[in-house]
């Protein structure tokens, strides 16, 4: 078994894989947390459900964190007595990056890449949901071209409620009224219904150049918004995990 761990600006996300995910767990992500901090959880949470320390083979990081680096890069060490194979410029992908700056590209959206091309056709639109939404375009030759960075959720409307007097902290949750009748709902229509339509039209626009593309949806808040979308979406929050699992096989040491 291997050990898939995604570090993202707001979650971490540990996956255990033989052929398929077995177990998912996430956390928070907390810059000041220690080595042993984070490995004391993730241990305790691998050992809750019957793995011990020795059952992995591997261990594999997409992080967007780089604080955070080191202080796995010793979790793992301590905890797991193997040093990880973090996703990097130079690790093998099979995904050709065609951007002005291929080591600008994040690990997370190259991994995402990765399993998308293996698990759909192409070419694909990538939609993450997380601290940003990001939108990542592969073409049918496995090439990234490019994409778009959008604030995420939680981050545009915590800045619009923190920024602006009264106006209320609103939690993202199902609504169905798309013209709200107070504070709250009106901004959770902006959130939800809101956020929908910006995605629909840059998926409509993205199609004028790419009209066959399958659209994945994964990342936080992705299962929610797909409630409010009009365009036709696939949801699958695993694709970060699976591309992890995915570039260990292609770059393991035999």
């Amino acid at each position: 078994m291997i050990l898939a761990i995604d570090i993202g600006n707001s979650n971490i996300v540990v996956g255990v894989y033989n052929d398929k995910l077995k177990s998912k767990y996430r956390m928070q992500t907390l810059l000041n947390e220690t080595a042993d901090g984070y490995g004391i959880r993730i241990y305790n949470l691998l050992k809750h459900d019957g793995y011990q320390s020795t059952d992995f083979e591997g261990i594999i990081i997409a992080s967007v964190v780089p604080v955070l680096d080191y202080t796995f890069t010793r979790l793992c060490l301590k905890y797991f007595h193997q040093e990880p194979m973090f996703v990097m410029p130079g690790t093998k992908s099979g995904i050709k990056i065609k951007i002005d700056n291929p080591k600008q590209l994040g690990a997370d959206l190259l991994v995402a890449a990765v399993a998308g091309a293996e698990k759909y056709s192409l070419p694909l639109i990538i939609i993450d949901m997380g601290t940003a939404i990001t939108i990542s375009v592969i073409d049918k030759e496995k090439s990234f071209v490019g994409g778009v960075i959008y604030p995420g959720l939680s981050t545009s409307f915590n800045s619009l409620t923190k920024n602006t007097a009264k106006l209320e902290e609103v939690r993202i949750e199902k609504i169905n009224t798309l013209i709200g009748k107070d504070t709250v709902s009106s901004i959770q229509s902006g959130m939800l219904y809101g956020t929908a339509a910006m995605l629909d039209g840059m998926i409509n626009k993205i199609k004028k150049s790419y009209p066959e593309a399958v659209v994945i949806l994964t990342g936080g808040h992705s299962r929610i918004l797909k409630e409010y979308m009009e365009e036709k979406v696939t949801l699958d929050n695993d694709l970060v995990l699976d591309g992890l699992r995915i570039v260990y096989k292609k770059n393991k040491k035999n």
